[in-house]
């Protein structure tokens, strides 16, 4: 049994297949939600973990709500251990 993923790990995961399935780079990404590329790597790596209010502004610039981009973090949490 795999130990199970933390929620920043998946988070960034989720964060960068969104990024990359809108064909966004990090700069492209971190200029629509207004911070900086370092930051956006960062949450990617699971370096950080993000603030509320970046949650908001990162779903804003993939155009979805905040809450479908945690019901992708967390319905991989529940499956992250087999």
């Amino acid at each position: 049994m795999r130990d199970k993923k933390l929620p920043t790990v998946i988070f960034g995961e989720v964060l960068r297949e969104l990024r990359l399935q809108q064909n966004l780079t990090q700069d492209q990404l971190a200029e629509l939600a207004d911070t900086e590329r370092s930051h956006i790597s960062a949450l990617e790596r699971a370096e950080k973990g993000p603030a509320l209010a970046t949650v908001f502004s990162l779903a804003g610039a993939l155009k979805l709500p905040a809450s479908d981009l945690i019901g992708l973090v967390e319905t991989r949490l529940k499956s992250s251990v087999t």
